[in-house]
Order: structure tokens, then C-alpha cells, then sequence
């Protein structure tokens, strides 16, 4: 079948399989390259998704070398009045790099000021640093939408040359604000992070504006002195700003591989943050709570446990073994056996992390760690029995032997049997081949 046939069956055939299958077969077509990208275009306004998901992908696919007549032609659809097809098209724009961006910019001049904001929007994303100048034009757009898509598309692009006129915004220009701060974070430099410091110690400026600020320093923030002057304003914040600025100390901590402790009458608002339900701030209060963790951290460590992210679980164990004192390890293990009653793969993989560990943990943490584990032993599921049978064999062979010694003395029939199990399971020579009378029954 040729190419036109297909073209003629993509573009008419009532049957919405024929349609796809032929969108599928012009693919591989050879023809007519302006015909095909037409037909592909047309396609993307089709009213079955898989059709629209096959000329999406023939577009992505085909004609590399005519990149920009593509995105010409997909560009168009940016003014359809159906938002999810609007949607389609900017996400093939954006694909097409620097090109979808050169085939939007006679849309900033639509007389339609959602035109000119979507092609706007796109244009931001698409990273092309050469539109900056285009799109600084809409910084004086009588629509406010557009205003805002044009300070957040410059930020996006990290456009430098106009960071004074975005920062000149602000006092004249209220609604656009937030975007005006976001985009400074983004930019980024000496003068975006005096205007945010000055911005949040500013007296008129609401909670939802100071959040905002807030996240912009800790994306911007390359001087370490920042990250202690908003420490320094932890104290005597509200309780959601507090979080805030956790955050942000500790993010701009990780990024510049700086350490910063928190005083020791700050540490509930590190574990108040570690309660939250944003990921991102419950690592700054992991990472808030240092290097040595005490009995009133458990609670919060646990729950973190609980969410199952291993980065955060191997952090948790490793300052446990090597920092913290035996105590608050024998109480945290205690703790953590309850909690993972019920969760059998969850006690797995901290098994496994503990192996990975063992050779950076303190002699009495080990001590502690192996107790804990004799001491739950029996109250396990036979499955976690199993698993903690394991650990003891890889890390301290010793200590298993003288559990399921003490598993073969028991006046329980069920675990004298497992304990004969595992003896014969996993080879313990030292007990298969000892007088205990119970292994000649």
C-alpha cells in the first residue's frame, strides 16, 4: 500500500483500528515527507488516543533533518481551543529542543493572551537560552497571566541579562511577586541572593511570599554564611516557616557538602520535620538530628523507618551502630521489632543493611544489636525466624549456635523442630555433631 493510500485511510476511514494501523504502517513509509508530516499533524487531532499516540511517536521519529517544519506544523495546534491537545502538542514541541522553541515565537504576538502565555510556557521549558530576548518582550504584556509566564520562563532559561529588570518588577508589579522570586531563585548569582535575604527579613511581606522565598534562597544559595543566617531565624518562627527553613538549611548544606549542627533546643522542630508528609523535608530533619541520635529521636526515627526509602534506612542504622550510644540502640532494635511485625520484606532488607554495615559498628552496639535479636527470636514469624537465622551466620556464627542450642532445650515441640531445621539447613556442624540428646531422638 502506498503512502498516500495510508495517508488516505489515516485521514478518512471511519474505523478507528484501520486508522491506527495505518498511522503504524506509514512509519516505515517512504513518500511524500511534507504530505506524511501533514498527515501526522492532522492525526493528533484524532478522536482515538492510540491514533493520536501513534502520530505523536511518527513525529518524534521521522525526518530528523526537518525538524523545524515539524515543530512548524505541530506549533499550530497551540491555539485549539481543547486543552489536552494543546497539551500533546507542547509536549512534542519540547522534544523537538531548540527548534520547538524557534517555531513558537510567532505566537507571543497572538492577539490571544492564552496563545501567547502556552507558547510562552513551552518555550521556558524547552531550555533554549537563545529566547530569552523574545520572551523579555512580554514582561510588559498588558495581560497579567502573561507577565507571569514570561518571568517564569526566564528563570527557567537562567537568563542573567535580565535579572535587574525582573527584580525592578517587583515594587511596581504586586501580582506578579511570587513568580518574580522563583524566577531570582532560578537565575541564581550574587544579587538574586541579596534581594531574597533582603526579601525575607522584610517586615511586609506574608507567610505565602516568605515561603516562597525561602525555597528560592535554598535553590540559589551558594555561600554557606546563608544557610546559617536563616538558621539563625528558626527560633523565633512559626512552626510551618520553621519547617521551611530546615529545609532549606539543610538543602543548601548538602549541595555545598557542608555539615551544620543544630543547637540542641532546636531538635524538636528536626523531629517535628521528620512527622511531615514532603519527603524532602524529612531528610532535612534526619540530617538536622546529626550524628549521634538519643531515646527521644526513636519515635521519629522509626517512623521514618516505617516509610520504607533505604537511602534514609541505611542513614538511620549507620549513625545508630557507629554514633550512638548502646542504650538508645537496644531500645531503638526493641522498638523496631514490634513496628516490623507485620512487615516481613521491610525486615529483610534492614537485615541486609546491617550486614552491609557490621564492619563500621561499635563492639557494644554489636553486642546490643545481637541480643536483640536472640531476645526476639522466639516471638517471630517462622519466615523471620528464618531471616535473623541468616544474619546471625553471616555477621556472628557464634551467637547462633548458642540460640539454637538454647532453641533445642525448649519445652516447645514446634521449636526444637525448626531449631533441627536449620541446624541441618545451613550445615551447623558444632551442633549436629553434639551429644544433645534431643538431636539422637
Amino acid at each position: 500500500m502506498t503512502s498516500q493510500d495510508l495517508i488516505q485511510k489515516l485521514s478518512f476511514d471511519s474505523d478507528a483500528d484501520i486508522r491506527r494501523r495505518a498511522a503504524e504502517e506509514l512509519i516505515s513509509q517512504s513518500g511524500d515527507a511534507e504530505s506524511i508530516i501533514r498527515a501526522f499533524v492532522s492525526g493528533l487531532t484524532d478522536s482515538d488516543k492510540g491514533v493520536r499516540d501513534i502520530c505523536a511517536l511518527g513525529l518524534e521519529q521521522l525526518y530528523k533533518d526537518m525538524t523545524l517544519q515539524k515543530a512548524q506544523a505541530v506549533a499550530s495546534l497551540i491555539t485549539h481551543q481543547n486543552i489536552e491537545l494543546r497539551n500533546l502538542a507542547g509536549d512534542i514541541l519540547l522534544k523537538f529542543g531548540n527548534y520547538g522553541a524557534d517555531a513558537l515565537y510567532e505566537y507571543l504576538r497572538d492577539p490571544r493572551a492564552d496563545n501567547r502565555k502556552f507558547a510562552c510556557d513551552i518555550i521556558g521549558l524547552s531550555g533554549n537560552v537563545n529566547a530569552a530576548e523574545s520572551v523579555a518582550m512580554l514582561l510588559d504584556d498588558d495581560d497579567v497571566n502573561v507577565r507571569c509566564a514570561a518571568i517564569e520562563a526566564l528563570g527557567y532559561l537562567r537568563a542573567t541579562p535580565y535579572l535587574q529588570p525582573i527584580i525592578a518588577m517587583y515594587e511596581k508589579d504586586e501580582g506578579v511577586r511570587p513568580y518574580i522570586v522563583n524566577a531570582v531563585g532560578n537565575i541564581g548569582g550574587n544579587e538574586a541572593q541579596t534581594f531574597l535575604l533582603n526579601l525575607m527579613n522584610a517586615s511586609e511581606v506574608d507567610s505565602f511570599l516568605q515561603i516562597t522565598t525561602i525555597d528560592a534562597l535554598s535553590s540559589c544559595a551558594d555561600d554557606i554564611t546563608i544557610a546559617h543566617r536563616l538558621l539563625q531565624s528558626l527560633p523565633n518562627a512559626e512552626l510551618e516557616i520553621q519547617l521551611i527553613l530546615l529545609k532549606a538549611v539543610y538543602t543548601i548544606a548538602f549541595r555545598l557538602n557542608t555539615s551544620i549542627s543544630l543547637p540542641d533546643d532546636l531538635r524538636d522542630i528536626a523531629r517535628q520535620a521528620m512527622t511531615d508528609e514532603d519527603p524532602e523535608t524529612r531528610i532535612a530533619g534526619l540530617l538536622a538530628l546529626g550524628h549521634t541520635f538519643y531515646e527521644e529521636d526513636i519515635s521519629v526515627l522509626l517512623h521514618e523507618i516505617k516509610t520504607d526509602h533505604p537511602d534514609t534506612q541505611k542513614h538511620i542504622l549507620s549513625i545508630l551502630l557507629s554514633q550512638s550510644s548502646a542504650e538508645v540502640v537496644s531500645i531503638f532494635f526493641d522498638k523496631l521489632f514490634d513496628v516490623l511485625n507485620d512487615s516481613y520484606s521491610q525486615l529483610v532488607e534492614l537485615l541486609g543493611f546491617l550486614v552491609s554495615l557490621w564492619g563500621n559498628v561499635t563492639s557494644d552496639n554489636a553486642q546490643t544489636v545481637l541480643e536483640s535479636i536472640v531476645r526476639h527470636y522466639a516471638e517471630m514469624p517462622s519466615e523471620y525466624q528464618k531471616e535473623m537465622v541468616e544474619f546471625l551466620l553471616s555477621v556472628k556464627r557464634d551467637v547462633l549456635i548458642e540460640l539454637l542450642q538454647s532453641e533445642l532445650r525448649s519445652d516447645v515441640p514446634q521449636r526444637i523442630e525448626d531449631a533441627l531445621f536449620y541446624i541441618e539447613c545451613y550445615s551447623i556442624r558444632e551442633l549436629f555433631d553434639s551429644r544433645e540428646p534431643v538431636l539422637h531422638k
